[in-house]
C-alpha cells in the first residue's frame, strides 16, 4: 500500500474513536498512525477497530495485513462456545464438558465453557467440535460467515493453523463476527450469544471495562474484544504475524497501550 493511502486509512481512525455520536474518533494526544507506530514498533501486526454500530466502518491499520487470513487461535472459542450452546452439547456455560475418552490428567468433573474460555482449555473445543462433527460444524461456522470456515484436519488442531484446509480468518472478518455477535445478529439463539459474551474475561481500565480474549499459536497472535465507555462499544481486532515467544502476553500489552493512547481506556499514572 502507498504510504499516502495507509496515512488516509490511519488518520479516519484519528477522526473516528470514541466520538459522543456517529462513528469512531481519537480524543488523546496521539492519532492511529503515531499510536499504532508506538505501541507495535518492530512487529508485523495489524489494528482494526470499529464502532458497534450497524454499518459503522472499520478503520484499519494497513489494508493488506488487515484482510490477510491467519488462524485464530484460542480466539476460535468465542465462535465454537455460540456453536456449542446453540446446539446443545452444553446446556449453559457453567455445565462441565468431559474429554471422551478421558486423558490422564483431566479434571474428573470436567472443564465448563467459561473457564476454558479464560484459562483456555483448547481440548474442550476439541470435543466440542468432535460431538458436532466435521461437517456439520463446518456449516455453522459457514453461517455464521467465520473466516474460511474450514473444520479440515485433524480436530485436536481446529483453530491454530497446520497449513491446507486449516480454519482461518482475517482481522477485518474478526471484527465483523464480534460486531454480529455483540449486536445478537448470529444465525443462532439470542440465548447462545448472551451467554457465550458473558463467558468473556473482562479487564477494567480505571473505570473503564474492557472484554479482551488472546490467543497464539502457529503464524498469528491476537487480541481481540471490546472497550465499553457508557452505552457505547468499541470493538477491536489486533493480531501479530509470525510472532515471537510469549506472544499472548506481548501483543496483548501492546493492544493495552494503544487503547491507551487512543484515549479508549484511562492512561497509566506515572
Amino acid at each position: 500500500m502507498a504510504k499516502g493511502a495507509k496515512f488516509l486509512i490511519l488518520s479516519a481512525v484519528a477522526a473516528a474513536i470514541a466520538a459522543p455520536a456517529g462513528p469512531l474518533r481519537a480524543q488523546g494526544p496521539n492519532d492511529l498512525r503515531s499510536a499504532f507506530g508506538e505501541a507495535f514498533a518492530g512487529v508485523e501486526a495489524c489494528a482494526a477497530l470499529r464502532d458497534v454500530a450497524p454499518g459503522a466502518q472499520a478503520a484499519l491499520s494497513d489494508e493488506a495485513v488487515c484482510g490477510r487470513r491467519l488462524p485464530p487461535c484460542a480466539t476460535f472459542d468465542v465462535a465454537a462456545t455460540v456453536i456449542a450452546l446453540d446446539r446443545g452439547v452444553a446446556p449453559d456455560a457453567l455445565a462441565p464438558v468431559k474429554r471422551n475418552p478421558p486423558v490422564q490428567g483431566d479434571p474428573p468433573d470436567g472443564v465448563n465453557l467459561r473457564d476454558a474460555m479464560r484459562q483456555p482449555v483448547p481440548w474442550v473445543y476439541e470435543e466440542i467440535a468432535r460431538r458436532i462433527g466435521a461437517d456439520a460444524f463446518a456449516k455453522s461456522l459457514g453461517a455464521m460467515r467465520y473466516g474460511n470456515a474450514e473444520s479440515g484436519g485433524p480436530l485436536e488442531r481446529i483453530g491454530r493453523g497446520g497449513g491446507g484446509r486449516a480454519l482461518a480468518l482475517s482481522a477485518v472478518e474478526q471484527l465483523d463476527f464480534l460486531a454480529r455477535l455483540k449486536r445478537g445478529e448470529l444465525p443462532t439463539s439470542a440465548e447462545s450469544q448472551a451467554r457465550t459474551v458473558e463467558t468473556l474475561p473482562v479487564e477494567r481500565a480505571g473505570d473503564v471495562p474492557v472484554v479482551l480474549k488472546t490467543g497464539a499459536c502457529d503464524g498469528a497472535a491476537w487480541a481481540i474484544g471490546w472497550v465499553e465507555r457508557g452505552e457505547r462499544s468499541t470493538l477491536f481486532a489486533v493480531v501479530e504475524s509470525n510472532p515471537a515467544p510469549d506472544s499472548a502476553n506481548d501483543v496483548a500489552a501492546r493492544t493495552r497501550k494503544l487503547l491507551q493512547d487512543l484515549a479508549l481506556t484511562p492512561a497509566v499514572p506515572r
